[in-house]
């Protein structure tokens, strides 16, 4: 509706003839002010000596006082246009901000990005239910290696628009950088003997931390520290939680590189579970 009208107003400037009749009133309005203002010059330069200061003050007050009225004569026949066009311009920018604001706030996103250092390239992010590795963090989108269930690289890539940093909350996984902690679920029916089952998971994942574990307590001490954190303990650990009246999960936090839980939760769920070994194989520490 305000678009349909901004026209209108326009439309009915040039052709109810008041753009000319302005513009002959504009014309009046500087001759008028000029040629009397060019003839109290003209008696000032007469009147008063051509050395003296006097005169100097006196055409100076002149030609500001012709300007002053010359401004407010402009503004008056002029006043109706400029509300006109001051409320075209007004609905044209609402207009614009209404037509942009997704863009505007992608924008709004990527500075929001830039200034909380949320992520950089090669962070593991969580935002929306989207997970991934970053690879591209651009001005209005970025673009992330989308990783799927079992911690595994899907092989797509996804463009999450900068906006949603403003409406969701961003997890990083790569906070402890090289290594991280991660919990591994596994539901124990209760009728099993669950001091059996803890050991045999302790048991699986200090042997599949074992060739890492001296250099996890290092970095994310360093990393839990830079963020005012008191670093939490790093070794294997357990804790249970109640499903129902006939489960328990096991819940095991467990310290493995960055880029290897899938790696370390499938040899320790093997090891639990009672399945031969398969691919999943870690690899050599690095010294």
């Amino acid at each position: 509706m305000m678009m349909s009208e901004m026209p209108k107003e326009l439309s009915n400037f040039f052709q109810d003839g008041v753009l000319l009749r302005n513009l002959v009133a504009t014309l009046v309005l500087f001759l008028t002010v000029f040629g009397v203002r060019y003839l109290i010059l003209r008696f000032i330069r007469q009147r008063l000596p051509t050395t003296g200061a006097l005169q100097l003050r006196w055409t100076s007050q002149v030609r500001g006082f012709s300007y002053l009225i010359l401004a407010f004569g402009l503004f008056t026949i002029w006043a109706a246009e400029l509300q006109a066009l001051a409320v075209s311009f007004v609905v044209l920018a609402m207009a614009v901000v209404w037509a942009t604001k997704e863009t505007i706030a992608c924008i709004q996103g990527a500075v929001y990005r830039l200034s909380a250092n949320a992520f950089q390239v090669g962070d593991r992010i969580n935002v929306g239910g989207i997970r991934g590795d970053v690879i591209d963090p651009g001005l209005l989108s970025t673009t992330v290696l989308e990783v799927g269930q079992g911690h595994q690289r899907t092989g797509r890539t996804i463009s999450i628009p900068n906006s949603l940093f403003m409406t969701e909350p961003v997890l990083n996984e790569s906070l402890t950088g090289e290594y991280m902690l991660h919990l591994l679920t596994i539901p124990v029916d209760r009728s099993s003997d669950l001091a059996e089952v803890e050991e045999k998971a302790l048991r699986a994942a200090n042997d599949a931390c074992a060739d890492f574990i001296d250099d996890v307590r290092r970095p994310i001490a360093l990393r839990y520290r830079r963020h005012g954190l008191a670093p939490p303990l790093v070794d294997p650990r357990i804790t249970y939680q109640v499903v129902d009246k006939n489960t328990v999960n096991l819940i095991l936090r467990i310290p493995v590189p960055t880029r290897l839980e899938r790696t370390v939760e499938q040899r320790v769920l093997r090891e639990v579970l009672g399945v031969p070994k398969g691919r999943d194989s870690l690899p050599p520490p690095r010294h």
